[in-house]
């Protein structure tokens, strides 16, 4: 059975009667619950403060509490999504560089399977990332820039092509590089691993939570590139999972 709706008045006098929640003004908890909602602030961050056993709070946990984990949770989710925006237009210049670097800047080179890793394997993925490589250098007429390059200049180099894909399409595009050109990306982010540049492209960062360890980690490494601060906390971060 679904849960009743009610009130913010009465969310709050269940957190204080019903789960011995401390709430010192009402005012501040209304106001919150408002801004926030129930399902996102208590869902979501209660845990540390509820006794598994009970299943209410323990003593002198307080809603402020509970409100400051949010907070510090929602700055840090900004300060992460800050640096892996600076990442991603890195990760492109990168891929785009070091590829035309050996093949050169004509497309007919980023379409061409023999210039991937072409190993058993990566067959499939390469087919549909030509694919799709294909259409936007070909077909795509919802940028501007890829038609005036099509137009007048017949050519549409892979630096360009980068801009129009998402995280996810480049993160395909670095999977399916030969492991030599991968190495060298690789050195642009300080010796980052390529496990780590992998796992960074498939986690969802935006649901970082408290499981999320991994992909805490490899953010902190690459972080270190562009935010040296970081390092200090490098060690303590690393130790999170491992307790």
């Amino acid at each position: 059975m679904s849960k009743p709706f009610i009130t913010y008045t009465a969310q709050v006098e269940k957190l204080k009667n019903e789960k011995n929640l401390v709430i010192t003004d009402d005012d501040f908890a209304v106001e919150s619950l408002q801004n926030i909602s129930y399902y996102a602030l208590i869902g979501g961050y209660k845990h540390p403060f509820i006794d598994i056993h009970t299943r209410k709070y323990i003593n002198e946990a307080c809603f402020e509490d509970i409100v400051a984990l949010y907070e510090f949770d929602e700055e840090l989710r900004g300060i992460f999504f800050k640096y892996l925006c600076r990442v991603e237009r890195k990760m492109r210049s990168s891929i785009s560089y070091h590829f035309c670097k050996k093949h050169g800047e004509r497309q007919e080179e980023y379409l061409n399977s023999n210039n991937y890793g072409n190993i058993p394997k990566n067959k499939n993925g390469i087919t549909k990332l030509i694919k799709m490589l294909d259409m936007m250098a070909n077909k795509n007429k919802d940028h501007e820039y890829l038609v005036y390059q099509r137009n007048k200049y017949h050519n549409i180099p892979l630096w360009v092509i980068m801009n129009t894909l998402t995280f996810g399409q480049i993160s395909k595009m670095f999977e399916f590089l030969p492991q030599n050109m991968q190495g060298a990306i690789c050195q642009d982010f300080g010796n980052v691993k390529k496990n780590e540049m992998i796992v960074l492209f498939i986690l969802d960062f935006a649901s970082v939570t408290e499981t999320d360890n991994q992909l805490l980690i490899c953010s902190v490494r690459f972080m270190q590139v562009e935010l040296p601060s970081v390092r200090s906390c490098h060690t303590t971060v690393d130790g999170i999972g491992n307790e």
